[in-house]
């Protein structure tokens, strides 16, 4: 653990250099590198006495430290581990931890992520501590709502918000957030203005029937979020102080309740484009919650515009992929085709993963999927292009071998250093039987009429593009009455911290087990392989299955 230790080259002299060197430990902070690609865990000698573990369970079987964690702070645990492997930074998370001797102790674990050029994540580096002293601190200050309880809360919800990256995720945080002391939120709307209309962009626990009228309302609407928008004024009420002001709400809600309601504006560069609307069980709001709010409301604001532009960016990318992709496969009495595709879980990202489907003579039906290199616009124009050119090939008649070598030579004619991995598989019912194609690309995986699944063993070619003047080679396998073949893209079976063969095995495993109907399949082997807090690439998925 020598990363760990404090550089006394920051301005130190040696004596002071040395000095400091040791403090981290004299204060129980302890230096833990997690490796998840290598499934390593390294602890020094501090941290293994915080968490309670020999170096020989650190380093051989550190699964028991996930064991040993209260089955109550495991939910937060997932969640923070989920959004550090995708793309935070830093994190900071509190767990309680049960030792050996039985003895239940809070722990705070902090630390960053470290990855490599192409943001793969190579290990996570941090520190944990004893955190009984903050558990004891934080109690001590119970009965002073408007002190340093409000300050802790303020910095917390802070660090929340500025990690949170959809709108879903600031939503989220301030449900959870205890905005209102004592009093609880159990109810959130986030909206902004749409045209002279309040564009509902998320909610929490509304009845139906609000959730529709919201849904509905105008900027000119006399409702309190409509109104806050307009005027760009807070509103706190008390529910009949609610009903008085907007006696339109009287159908919609009960005569009494004991509810407090916030509305907050949302400002951005001056400009107010939309409205929090806080319902808490507590009662009105006190002085100190309403100043509290008030002084928040700007980085709620912040957060949510940076959350709008992530959403709108993701759904930008989401759509010009899937705009590419075909609109209906074609289905026969003797075959039946389904297909699926999930974007990449950054907003920028574009990817190059494709599927394809073409009636072709005889009966036969060619299934094609690919991934071009790269996560990028370009990478999706040159996945439309080869497309395109492939369905052309194959239009025209030529062979899959063929098809597939021309589609090899149009990629390297286009000039682009990307190169592509394609599978094509040419199914022939009347045959009983499917050749298959492979460039560079995982092959066909086959459900049997008996149950039985097997990851064909297809020779390949290299990828296109690189290597224009090879063939691939064509294989044929036997495709009887019943059988249910699938293609995908690496994305379903590849993370950052499993071997591609773990993924491969899963769905082996997935499919033997998986519901009969082909759409059921395709949407049981997308949610049930496919872990997106290791993966960072998108997926295309497609299944045909021959009648009986």
């Amino acid at each position: 653990m020598s990363g760990m230790g404090v550089d006394g080259g920051g301005g130190l002299g040696d004596g002071a250099g040395t000095a400091v060197a040791g403090v981290p430990a004299l204060v129980g902070i302890g230096g833990v590198v997690w490796e998840p690609p290598a499934g390593r865990l390294h602890c020094d000698a501090t941290a293994l006495a915080v968490l309670g573990m020999t170096r020989e369970e650190c380093e051989r079987h550190p699964e028991l430290l996930a064991a040993r964690v209260l089955a109550q702070d495991m939910p937060r645990l997932f969640a923070e581990a989920r959004r550090v492997l995708a793309r935070r930074t830093a994190f900071s998370v509190y767990f309680r931890i049960r030792h050996s001797d039985g003895d239940i102790r809070w722990t705070h674990a902090q630390g960053r992520t470290v990855r490599d050029a192409d943001g793969g994540l190579l290990r996570v580096v941090g520190v944990v501590r004893d955190a009984r002293p903050d558990v004891e601190a934080r109690e001590s200050q119970v009965a002073d709502p408007t002190g340093a309880r409000h300050a802790d809360m303020v910095q917390q919800l802070t660090t929340t918000l500025t990690q949170a990256a959809t709108v879903e995720e600031v939503t989220e945080a301030l449900v959870r957030a205890g905005l209102l002391g004592p009093a609880t939120v159990k109810s959130v709307a986030i909206c902004c203005e749409d045209h002279g209309h309040v564009l509902l962009l998320a909610f929490r626990g509304f009845p139906a029937s609000v959730v529709r009228a919201l849904r509905m309302s105008r900027l000119e609407d006399s409702l309190p979020l409509s109104e806050t928008i307009r005027t760009g004024r807070p509103v706190f009420l008390d529910h009949a102080g609610l009903l008085d002001h907007y006696p339109q709400l009287r159908s919609l809600l009960p005569a009494h309740d004991s509810a407090g309601y916030a509305m907050l504006p949302l400002t951005a560069e001056g400009r107010t484009f939309g409205a929090v609307g806080l319902v808490s069980e507590g009662g009105g709001f006190s002085p100190q919650v309403r100043t509290l709010l008030l002084a928040l409301s700007g980085t709620i604001a912040q957060s949510l515009q940076r959350a709008l532009l992530y959403d709108r960016t993701r759904e930008m990318a989401a759509g010009l992929q899937t705009s590419m992709l075909p609109a209906k496969l074609p289905q026969t009495p003797a075959l039946t085709l389904a297909a699926r595709y999930r974007p990449a879980p950054f907003a920028h990202e574009v990817g190059g993963d494709w599927y394809d489907a073409l009636r072709l003579s005889r009966g036969r039906t060619a299934l094609v999927i690919g991934d071009v290199q790269g996560h990028d616009v370009h990478a999706a124009a040159v996945m439309g292009q080869l497309r395109t050119a492939l369905r052309a090939y194959l239009a025209e008649g030529h062979s899959a071998q063929a098809a597939l070598s021309r589609a090899g030579r149009f990629l390297a004619e286009l000039g682009t250093d990307r190169f592509a991995t394609c599978t094509l598989a040419v199914l022939d019912p009347a045959a009983g039987e499917a050749e298959i194609v492979r460039a560079g690309h995982l092959g066909p995986l086959v459900r049997h009429a008996d149950g039985r699944c097997a990851w064909y063993p297809v020779p390949g070619g290299m990828p296109l593009g690189p290597f224009p003047e090879e063939e691939c080679p064509s294989t044929r396998i036997p495709f009887e009455a019943g059988a249910t073949m699938v293609l995908c893209t690496d994305g379903l079976v590849e993370s950052r911290t499993d071997d591609i063969l773990v993924g491969k095995t899963a769905l082996l495993r997935c499919l033997a087990s998986a519901p009969a109907p082909l759409e059921t399949l395709a949407d049981h082997l997308l949610t049930a392989v496919a872990d997106p807090a290791g993966n960072a690439d998108d997926i295309a998925l497609l299944l045909a299955r021959r009648a009986r």
